[in-house]
């Protein structure tokens, strides 16, 4: 296992410009505070593979340019994201137009919760949350139609904090082989232990919705785009954007940008179809290893 940090709050490490985003400890894409402020990693890399984005907010780079781009492809180019407020006050203004989508989530008025199946016991079943709902209004503000979107990156093993340590501290970090790596690596079973099952489910619950029109969105790193094709079979059958659907979008990041300091993200693939398609392919997949390759495994191993 090895990693090293490529981008240490939006910027290579060390970078001059980074340093009120690391004194503070804030998020230069979403303006917030870092969700991983112990460790400030956008980015990382693996011995032998290209940049992965490790962190779910560095999807949201120019001002949320990802969200923007399925509002704009799902209804229309004109479509302009406002905040549940900024609705209610046009509507009290009579200044909506029928060209605006309301987008509900994290800094944008929250997330909706989805509700769980009641419990065989009677207790409380809490919520799942969708990350971002993006529902289209019309003049008098009353919805018309919702798409909704999961943002997700990939999680981390192992422990890269005497990286980070170093780069806080504006120090050299020779790493592992003087190489500038840590002992981490990447947590790539997530894809099957958790962001499969919950687009399956709430894939499930958003085609019941009438006016979910567009299906689900997710919105990845290439890398974890990858994972999902290859776990899924490779076989899937494409689709048009409709109920029912989910479509997956695909980011990386490119060169650095010579005037920013930073790497500008980049939109690199999408691919539709529907719920039913995935939750057959992840329950019974067809990229599985030869017939009694276990039996064959032991065989050798007593010989």
């Amino acid at each position: 296992m090895a990693l090293k940090i490529v981008e240490f709050f939006g910027y290579e490490p060390y970078q001059r410009e980074a340093s009120p985003f690391v004194t503070d400890r804030q998020c230069p894409f979403t303006r917030g505070d870092c969700i991983k402020p112990d460790h400030g990693a956008c980015s990382v890399k693996q011995v032998n593979s290209g940049i992965i984005i490790c962190c779910p907010n560095r999807l949201y780079a120019d001002d949320y340019r990802a969200l923007s781009e399925v509002g704009h492809e799902v209804f229309g180019q004109g479509t302009e994201l406002i905040t549940a407020s900024d609705a209610r006050l046009r509507k009290a203004q009579g200044t909506l137009t029928g060209n605006q989508a309301v987008l509900f989530g994290k800094r944008w008025g929250g997330e909706l919760p989805l509700p769980r199946p009641p419990r065989a016991d009677g207790g409380k079943a809490g919520s799942y949350y969708v990350d971002w709902i993006v529902a289209k209004i019309d003049q008098n503000g009353e919805l018309l139609e919702f798409t909704a979107l999961e943002v997700q990156s990939i999680d981390t093993t192992g422990n890269y904090g005497d990286q980070a340590e170093a780069y806080f501290e504006g120090k050299p970090f020779p790493g592992m082989g003087g190489r500038g790596y840590s002992d981490a690596d990447m947590n790539w079973e997530n894809v099957n232990k958790r962001i499969l099952p919950q687009l399956i489910y709430k894939g499930h619950v958003l085609r019941r919705e009438a006016k979910c029109s567009k299906g689900l969105f997710f919105i990845c790193p290439h890398s974890v785009y990858q994972k999902i094709m290859d776990r899924l079979g490779n076989h899937l059958h494409a689709y048009p954007i409709g109920n029912g659907t989910i479509t997956f979008r695909s980011y990386g990041v490119g060169d650095i940008d010579p005037a920013t300091h930073q790497r500008p993200l980049l939109f690199d693939a999408q691919f539709t179809t529907t719920i039913d398609q995935v939750a057959t392919a992840f329950t019974s997949p067809m990229n599985l290893p030869p017939q009694d390759v276990y039996a064959a495994a032991i065989a050798a191993a007593l010989r």
